[in-house]
């Protein structure tokens, strides 16, 4: 991995954590994969979101880079118009991670 790619995954997970943290969904709870995929389903940005990011970095399930396309693909083009900061970091892990190939 690159020196540039390094710095802005650096980024993206103190991103991540910030809005994790901020996402109306968990109310302080860490939610387990089922609640998050019905969050998701149902439309919540932060949900779908936080799943894409899991499924990339393998962190809470197991690396999926198809289902990681599905769920920030559906964060990317929710238009839930409130949480904009979800879908442009999800467009920013689209582009690194080049998840259209999936």
């Amino acid at each position: 991995m690159s020196l540039k790619q390094l710095s802005m995954l650096a980024f993206l997970t103190f991103v991540a954590i910030s809005s994790v943290q901020a996402g109306e969904h968990s109310h302080g709870k860490n939610l387990n994969i089922e609640h998050l995929e019905t969050l998701a389903e149902q439309g919540d940005v932060s949900a779908q979101y936080e799943l894409g990011v899991m499924y990339v970095d393998g962190s809470g399930a197991d690396k999926d880079m198809s289902k990681a396309k599905y769920y920030l693909d559906k964060a990317i083009k929710n238009s839930n118009k409130n949480d904009l900061a979800f879908a442009d970091v999800a467009k920013i892990y689209w582009e690194m991670f080049e998840l259209w190939k999936y």
